[in-house]
């Protein structure tokens, strides 16, 4: 186990990103922390927050997993997800919501969910959870406003595709910005957030253990689970925008063994826009290291 630090260590500086770390097994309390206190944009790693929040006010009898909410043309958003591609008035669950939103990363359903609970109520809970340094204080679709020419979900798509090729997203605005004007967050907080909900103690043990249920169904499993063994369990959500790379969840190493991992990672994407090929090799890169550093992470504790 003695190296096991060192290791992550030299794949994080041969990433040639910057990604803090935030580790720790659960049963036995051990810990690594490397830039874990540097604030990143969440991206979609946001939707865990939205997740707990959704969850508190279900327990609250606010609403109801089976109740349906109406998809409006409005709250289609761009980027992931298939919900902007459907028709109007579509009635889903919130239970429908909820899992779109974490499993598929679905942006449209995150910006319904977002109205519902208000970005006030899910920021103010993760300040009373004492992650002080975790802001959720706008919706997605604030995010494609303050980043490209427009956030129009019925846009030509690949007109985009060239546009963003060719003069990159806006970084000047407040989609970059590390502080509480954004979505942000800290390899050490999200770690945390995760923690509690694996242990039962962000809400009841019945409310934890259905986010967990659904986080154990991602369809993203590119970085985390990227090279564990095949049938290896993980929760995690991750999140993707331009120059930003983050995944965040529980590894269920063993029966008796469980590691929290969250990798946040800035790369300059900038430096290959427009070269395609460039592109993809830097995307894997990185996805790749944050593969190896769960996999180290896994092979020192997955005997418990």
């Amino acid at each position: 186990m003695a190296d096991w630090q060192s290791r992550i260590q030299r794949i994080i500086a041969d990433s040639g990103a910057q990604i803090g770390v935030a580790i720790r097994h659960i049963e036995s309390g051990v810990e690594l922390m490397i830039g874990a206190d540097t604030p990143v944009p969440l991206a979609s790693v946001v939707k865990i927050p939205v997740l707990v929040e959704a969850f508190n006010q279900l327990g609250q009898g606010r609403f109801t997993l089976d109740e349906r909410w109406p998809l409006a043309h409005d709250d289609k958003a761009l980027g992931s997800g298939i919900l902007r591609y459907l028709d109007d008035g579509l009635a889903l669950t919130v239970r429908d919501l909820i899992t779109l939103m974490t499993i598929i990363s679905d942006n449209s359903a995150t910006d319904i969910l977002m109205a519902r609970l208000g970005l006030a109520n899910i920021d103010a809970h993760m300040h009373r959870l004492g992650l002080t340094h975790t802001h959720v204080v706008r919706s997605l679709n604030d995010i494609f406003t303050d980043m490209l020419p427009s956030p129009d979900p019925d846009q030509d798509i690949y007109a985009l595709a060239r546009w963003e090729s060719e003069h990159g997203v806006r970084r000047d605005g407040f989609s970059y910005s590390l502080g509480d004007d954004n979505n942000v967050s800290t390899p050490r907080e999200m770690t945390r957030l995760v923690e509690m909900i694996f242990k039962g103690d962000v809400l009841d043990r019945a409310a934890c253990d259905a986010m967990l249920d659904i986080l154990l169904k991602q369809q993203l499993n590119d970085r985390i689970p990227r090279f564990l063994p095949a049938g290896t369990r993980v929760a995690h959500k991750t999140g993707t925008f331009s120059g930003v790379r983050n995944d965040s969840g529980v590894i269920y190493a063993s029966e008796r063994s469980h590691i929290v991992l969250t990798m946040l990672a800035a790369w300059d994407h900038a430096a290959c826009r427009g070269d395609r090929v460039a592109e993809w090799r830097r995307a894997i890169e990185i996805d790749s290291a944050m593969g190896h550093i769960a996999l180290i992470a896994y092979q020192t504790f997955a005997e418990g």
